[in-house]
């Protein structure tokens, strides 16, 4: 290991100073994440696909399929790496707090915006689609949690984090200890995820919905769960330092290899055949987002490290809004929807500005949002 990686972690690790400790590649890493959000959501709108709350058709086949790919390599990783990064800061938060103020903070933190969101805000969203009829039942049809399925289940995964400690409270407690992932470990660890998410995907296709909480990505569960589970065995073994540069660059290498391999192979079969049901297809594209989700988080996780490790005042305030980015970018992206409907542009343009727009003006907004009397602390 190199003699720089190495004193980042020993300071990392024995809490030297919170300016050696400070994880900023995270906090960056972070940033990336939820823009990406942003622009996923966008793209679901130009897409054509009924994925949210405003749509248009896409005016060119071209333009469909390029959005359609888009939003796949997005789904294929990004909300699983921020499982992990949710996953990693956990076991130090409850360590920190105990089970009791761990409980508090999460319900603070997670279950109001998740509630507001759920019964107020959504519907919110749904107003442009109203059509009349019965208010009531519109209001009852359109409560959900909408992207804060991400919020829910994190609530979910931090509960039973914190029933597993006091489950196992008696035994003796783990120091952090320096120990990198080894490469048999991820080569394990690849198929094992694609086979179980082959499985679920038969019962819990992609795209099939869970009502009532309105959960959409029930076939990324095994890599959702699992990921989030890494995550905390990262912070105790210290594998966001000691993951190498090199395995980074294997990382990279495994997502690019999959996908001129085996996501080819998953299309033959029909866009249709991939979204489970035990198809050969949907085997062919577990083994690609289950590899490329891997490869591609060692590859951003360890570039991060060494190349955005900083912060000055402008990554500071974005990363300390990310949060609340989240919370709120969905009204700015239906509301750029609704302004850009009325004129008549190709798909991609309109893509284009909406995203020009819409990124800097989530960011802006989020920090007064959380200046109003009692948002920041959940926000």
């Amino acid at each position: 290991m190199p003699d720089k990686t190495r004193d980042e972690t020993t300071a990392a690790l024995s809490g030297a100073s919170s300016s050696q400790s400070r994880l900023w590649f995270v906090d960056n890493l972070r940033i990336l994440l939820t823009s990406l959000v942003i622009l996923h959501h966008i793209a679901s709108t130009y897409s054509g696909l009924p994925a949210w709350y405003y749509t248009e058709k896409p005016t060119s086949g071209a333009a469909g399929i390029g959005l359609t790919v888009f939003l796949l390599v997005d789904q294929a990783w990004f909300m699983g790496a921020f499982f992990l990064l949710s996953g990693y800061f956990t076991p130090r938060s409850y360590d920190r707090k105990g089970p009791r103020a761990f409980l508090r903070d999460r319900l603070v933190r997670l279950g109001i915006p998740l509630v507001t969101f759920y019964f107020v805000l959504n519907p919110i969203l749904f107003a442009g689609s109203y059509r009349g009829g019965s208010l009531l039942e519109a209001y009852l049809h359109t409560i959900g949690s909408g992207p804060l399925w991400f919020v829910l289940a994190l609530l979910v995964l931090d509960v039973s984090y914190a029933a597993f400690r006091l489950a196992t409270a008696k035994r003796p407690p783990r120091d952090r200890t320096l120990r990198p992932p080894t490469y048999l470990a991820v080569i394990g660890f690849v198929p094992a995820l694609a086979l179980v998410t082959y499985v679920v995907r038969i019962a819990i296709p992609m795209g099939f919905e869970v009502p009532v909480i309105d959960f959409p990505s029930g076939a990324y569960l095994p890599q959702y769960i699992s990921f989030f589970v890494l995550g905390t065995v990262a912070y105790r073994r210290g594998w966001f330092h000691a993951t190498t540069a090199r395995m980074g660059v294997a990382g990279l290498g495994m997502a690019i290899a999959v996908t001129l391999v085996f996501l080819p192979l998953a299309l033959s079969g029909g866009t249709d055949a991939i979204f489970g049901y035990g198809t050969l297809s949907s085997l062919f594209y577990a083994l690609w987002d289950s590899t490329f989700a891997v490869g591609i988080v060692l590859a951003l996780l360890t570039f991060f490290r060494r190349r955005l490790n900083t912060q000055g005042p402008l990554r500071r305030y974005l990363s300390g809004n990310a949060f609340t980015v989240y919370v709120i970018h969905a009204f700015v992206v239906t509301a750029a929807g609704y302004a850009l409907s009325a004129p008549e542009l190709p798909t991609l343009a309109k893509f284009a500005i909406a995203a020009v727009v819409v990124l800097p003006a989530c960011f802006a907004l989020a920090g007064p949002i959380r200046r109003i009397p009692g948002l920041r602390r959940v926000l």
